[in-house]
């Protein structure tokens, strides 16, 4: 069993192709194998990882008859790889030539589940450079120096606004994902998205390493500087579904996560907005669970942004609420839904929604949990608003003023 199998999807890519796999090769490690998965790659890609086949017999070669995204590329590689950690290297990025035994040495030495590293960017010419600000680089943040749980490391990355879902900037113990289920979604872009932030969330042991190990190519054409498409909607759109779903069915909706999963829905939404006058956005949701998250979503954009515009909300409530931390929203109905959403377009924290009786109720919204009012434990910095019809104000007013928590109420105007 090799210590990493290194897997590299590949596709259009045979002018940076023979770098990328020379970085791996020429590594200080020696005892690797590396998986090349050819996404029916219309030039010579194919050829040119069954040249390295024929010299090297650490790389493997697998060649698919129809293009499946790299999502697939790298499940498939997962399938076949062997090696006791997996590391996802895209075909036109390199690594540095210790990279490997670096990762290998520290994921053996804390028993990681995961480690995380930095990288840093080229760029192919001047104007990507001056249009695009780096997208990887030496973080800033202050990190623990120990092996901690993967949701804490989750919020230490949010918290600090330093979270990247990079695959190329992880390093991943097999077994643990093997055990644990966590895969790429196929059927999407953006599919890494989904597959870091589970694989951190789950992680018993997980650790940061700042370290620069890898290095980004900016090039036209590419996924990062291509001009944003249906595809791209629909690949956010899966993504916040597919994190909800995993939050949800193991009970790790932590802050971190929490903020991930609205960020998700907030890239959808304002992509829609943007492409939904130039094209057929729902052509892109063929598949039957496919249809339904679309649908629920198309009800949201009609309650937020109907014929009355943004839903709107009292300055002076506003201006009351952002004295607290965090506010968690009574109610569970459409107001309550609107009322999140507008209380994040102004900065507000969410903790998550709060209901009378949680056993009739959904258990997460807008990748929030839900929790019944005497469930859960607010902190002394927190005001709930209540987001109900006036109908039930007085009933919530009791409920909250009986466990002496700040609340205010939401008036429409």
């Amino acid at each position: 069993m090799p210590k990493v199998s290194v897997i590299v999807p590949v596709y259009n890519t045979e002018k940076y192709l023979p770098a990328c796999l020379d970085s791996v090769l020429d590594q200080s490690l020696r005892d690797l194998e590396i998986i090349c998965v050819d996404d029916c790659s219309p030039d010579r890609c194919g050829e040119i990882i069954d040249e390295y086949a024929a010299r090297d017999s650490r790389v493997k070669t697998i060649h698919l008859q129809e293009n499946r995204r790299q999502g697939y590329g790298r499940n498939l590689g997962m399938n076949r790889a062997t090696g006791k950690y997996l590391y996802f290297l895209d075909s036109d990025d390199t690594i540095v030539p210790t990279a490997l035994e670096e990762l290998v040495q520290s994921a053996d030495r804390e028993n990681l589940d995961a480690v995380f590293f930095d990288g840093k960017t080229t760029f192919e010419n001047e104007e990507l450079k001056s249009i695009f600000a780096p997208p990887i680089s030496l973080r800033k943040g202050v990190y623990r120096e120990e092996a901690c749980l993967g949701k804490e490391l989750l919020d230490e990355f949010i918290r600090q606004n330093e979270w990247t879902c990079y695959p190329q900037r992880t390093f991943w113990r097999r077994e643990y994902l093997l055990e644990e289920g966590i895969r790429y979604p196929e059927a999407c872009e953006h599919e890494d998205e989904f597959f870091t932030f589970a694989g951190l969330l789950a992680a018993k042991r997980a650790r940061y390493v700042r370290k620069q190990l890898f290095t980004l190519r900016a090039r036209e054409n590419s996924v990062m500087t291509s001009e944003p498409a249906p595809k791209n909607f629909h690949g956010y759109l899966m993504n916040y579904y597919y994190m909800t779903e995993f939050v949800t069915e193991r009970n790790l909706c932590v802050s971190g996560a929490q903020i991930n999963i609205a960020r998700m829905f907030e890239r959808a939404t304002t992509l829609y907005l943007k492409l939904k006058d130039a094209f057929e956005l729902g052509e892109s949701f063929r598949r039957l669970p496919d249809k339904t998250v679309y649908r629920y979503f198309m009800s949201y954009i009609m309650m937020e942004y109907g014929e009355n515009g943004l839903y709107a909300m009292d300055p002076e409530t506003l201006e009351h609420i952002r004295k607290y931390r965090v506010a968690y929203v009574y109610g569970v109905g459409l107001t309550a839904l609107r009322v999140c959403r507008k209380l994040e377009r102004h900065g507000v924290l969410i903790g998550g929604f709060l209901t009378k009786e949680s056993k009739d109720a959904p258990t997460v919204l807008l990748g929030r949990s839900v929790s019944g009012i005497d469930e859960v434990s607010l902190p002394n910095d927190a005001v709930v608003v209540v987001a109900t019809k006036v109908a039930f104000w007085e009933d919530a007013r009791d409920l909250l003023e009986k466990r002496n928590v700040h609340c205010t109420f939401h008036r429409k105007m």
